[in-house]
This record gives C-alpha cells, sequence and structure tokens, in this order.
C-alpha cells in the first residue's frame, strides 16, 4: 500500500485536527490577558520608575516645588483619585510631555496621569 492511497482516509481526520488547533489559536490570540489583582499598583510603579527616569534629565528645582509636589501627592496617595500637577512653564510642559510618553509607549493610558490643570491649559499658547 502506497501513501497516496492513505491520503483519503488520513485527509479528513487531519483536517479536523488543523481546524481545531486554528480556532483555539485564534479565540487566544483575540483574548485579553487578564488585568493583574494589582493592576493599580503596577501602573503607579511604572509611573514611578519613569518618572525618576525623566527627573534624570530635568532637575527638580527646574521644574518647581508645586509641580513636584502634585506629583509626589499623587504617588503617596497609590496613583488614586484626581491629581492636577499642571504644567504652567515650558520646562514643566516639556518635563509633563516626557513623562507621558514614556508611560503611553509603556501600555498606559494617558488618563492615569496626574498632570492636567482645573479648568483646562494655563501654558501660554506658541506664537
Amino acid at each position: 500500500m502506497r501513501i497516496a492511497d492513505l491520503a483519503p482516509a488520513i485527509a479528513p481526520g487531519l483536517m479536523a485536527v488543523i481546524i481545531s488547533v486554528a480556532a483555539t489559536a485564534t479565540l487566544q490570540a483575540n483574548e485579553a490577558p487578564p488585568a493583574p489583582a494589582n493592576w493599580r499598583e503596577t501602573k503607579c510603579a511604572m509611573y514611578t520608575d519613569i518618572r525618576a527616569e525623566v527627573l534624570k534629565s530635568i532637575p527638580r528645582e527646574d521644574i518647581g516645588a508645586d509641580f513636584i509636589k502634585a506629583e509626589e501627592n499623587y504617588i503617596a496617595g497609590g496613583c488614586r483619585g484626581r491629581a492636577y500637577a499642571c504644567p504652567k512653564t515650558e520646562t514643566q510642559l516639556r518635563y509633563a510631555n516626557a513623562v507621558s510618553l514614556r508611560v503611553m509607549s509603556g501600555g498606559l493610558s494617558g488618563t492615569f496621569l496626574p498632570y492636567g490643570c482645573p479648568g483646562g491649559p494655563k501654558t501660554p499658547a506658541a506664537q
């Protein structure tokens, strides 16, 4: 008996296995992984680490005590609630943008960050 003679008998079973494996792989690929139980703590730790990295290139004193304090209060509160670290200077805006881009590149949402101003932005418009 030749292998070619076995093909018609094997093919339906083999196709069923291939379809089953492909369907399972597709379902798994489309499912989002579950968020860890401590997802907020994970995000807060990521934000804190990224913030520390950016602070190596932009000194705290250039950013300003009020802005830094607003961020520190947000972190101390477990990165919960709405905090307003309102960028009012070009340096603060540059810093907030640098942190925001890195955080979002890491997979977090920009809405997680404490950057915002009550009533909208206060930085001068570009001319």
